[in-house]
């Protein structure tokens, strides 16, 4: 296995199976980096760090730290607005006294998204559904509520 790392602090940049370099120790296409080569091993580059004295793989003092999930946040936004554009249909199976609260609602999660930086920021700025029934937002890895708990 071929792993790039920082010369200076150990930080693992990339790592995967590829050509031998050689020696082991070549320089990589990363700036200040260069290459370590290991036996194949499980490698989480969150909580591990190569150590350049002994070039081996260690565990880092403080873990990275989990990134935002506004990624996830957002493209559970985009699934709601799909599985919501039907209502919009001419045929749509809907009142049209329910439908002033569904366009707000679309309205809202596309402005979600304005002026709020973090996933905490963009679920609290999502209302309900008007009909009360599941998000595609409800079906993030972790919970909405343990999402804006974490990134108060």
């Amino acid at each position: 296995m071929n792993i790039h790392y920082d010369v200076t602090t150990g930080q693992i940049m990339s790592y995967g199976y590829g050509a031998d370099h050689g020696d082991g120790f070549d320089l990589s296409h990363f700036e200040g980096c260069k290459v370590l080569i290991v036996d194949n091993q499980p490698i989480d580059a969150r909580v591990q760090r190569v150590d350049p004295v002994t070039l081996k793989i260690v565990a880092k003092e403080f873990p990275d730290p989990e990134p935002d999930p506004i990624l996830r946040v957002k493209a559970a936004v985009r699934q709601e607005l799909i599985d919501t554009d039907y209502l919009l249909l001419p045929h749509a199976p809907i009142s049209e006294s329910d439908l002033p609260a569904w366009i707000a609602y679309r309205q809202a999660l596309r402005d979600a998204s304005k002026g709020n930086a973090t996933s905490a920021a963009m679920l609290a700025a999502i209302p309900g559904r008007p009909d009360g029934s599941p998000r595609a937002l409800d079906n993030l890895g972790a919970a909405p509520a343990a999402i804006l708990g974490a990134y108060k």
